[in-house]
């Protein structure tokens, strides 16, 4: 007799038992509570916002247009100008430039407009203005531009005018120097002004080699640049060459390519040497041709008539050649 079939049963683990315990849900309340506290994080987060853009407007409406802003009824006015400058402007020109009426209120100056009153005359190169209110003062501090050559100017059928131009090319009339300071200054020759949209003159293209040359020679050389007259710049642009003619010496040519210092040394080797020799007046020197330097000299050599009678003799120059 067969034994009947048995089947086993697979085993379970706890996994497989059905778990009647749900999720557990927010009742009406506390759904509540949560919506009103996440609308509180936006709002603020929104006010918070809102804030620094406001200041931001703020801040920038009192730097560019103060006058935008609604004076205080108890403002006090500008009691004083603090002024001070690198240069030779003075308190007067300060406040003749800067014309500010009697009871101004410090809150009320526009910075901008008073920075481009005390720059439109080309001598200040940078302004700083401050306001101080705990004593109601404005403080002006001024960076001039000092001049290294002087130029004579003849606008249409007006009288020629002098004017300095400084180091970075820029023209202007100048004020508060002393003109034995301005005497030493050299002439510029062979520059074409152009006038500028905003008045006054555009800056003067590749001055600042010019410059560089004057200082070098004034700190290198102080005897020879003492003689110096005229500095051309007809040359400058097509031939890269700067010419000098001093009391001393009619024309030295400079190259604008080559170490100034070399240059000036070289020179005042050569005067050097022709004065020890007693040599003859020196009519040119060519710095700007590199190794050899040739140097023209000038000779005055008296010839007498063939008869011997009272005519006077006459003067005949020829000229000469030396390298260095």
């Amino acid at each position: 007799m067969s034994s009947p079939a048995t089947t086993s049963t697979p085993s379970r683990s706890w996994r497989d038992i059905r778990q009647g315990v749900g999720a557990r849900t927010l009742s009406r309340a506390g759904r509540r509570r949560m919506m009103r506290g996440s609308v509180k994080l936006g709002l603020g987060c929104v006010f918070a916002l809102g804030c620094a853009w406001a200041a931001f407007e703020l801040y920038q409406t009192w730097e560019s247009e103060p006058a935008r802003l609604k004076e205080p009824a108890h403002a006090a006015p500008l009691k004083q100008i603090l002024f001070a400058t690198d240069g030779v402007l003075d308190r007067a020109w300060i406040d003749r430039t800067l014309a500010l009426p009697k009871g101004t209120s410090l809150m009320t100056l526009d910075l901008g407009a008073l920075e481009g009153r005390l720059l439109a005359s080309g001598q200040v190169q940078r302004v700083t203005l401050r306001r101080r209110f705990e004593d109601n003062t404005l403080v002006v501090t001024l960076r001039e531009r000092t001049p290294v050559a002087r130029l004579m100017v003849q606008v249409g059928a007006g009288a020629p005018t002098a004017l300095l131009a400084a180091g970075d090319g820029v023209v202007y009339e100048g004020i508060g120097y002393e003109k034995p300071g301005l005497s030493r200054l050299p002439w510029l020759d062979g520059v074409a002004l152009r006038r500028a949209a905003r008045g006054g003159f555009e800056p003067i293209e590749r001055m600042d080699l010019v410059a560089r040359l004057l200082s070098s020679a004034e700190g290198l050389v102080p005897q020879l640049y003492a003689g110096w007259e005229v500095v051309s710049l007809a040359r400058l642009a097509d031939d890269q060459e700067i010419l000098v003619r001093s009391r001393e010496i009619p024309e030295v040519i400079f190259s604008a390519d080559e170490d100034y210092s070399r240059q000036l040394a070289k020179l005042d080797y050569i005067v050097d040497t022709l004065r020890t020799h007693g040599a003859l007046p020196v009519e040119r020197v060519n710095l700007a041709l590199g190794g050899q330097v040739p140097v023209a000299l000038q000779e005055t050599t008296r010839l007498a008539p063939a008869r011997s009678t009272a005519a006077t003799a006459a003067a005949y120059p020829t000229r000469q050649q030396r390298d260095f």
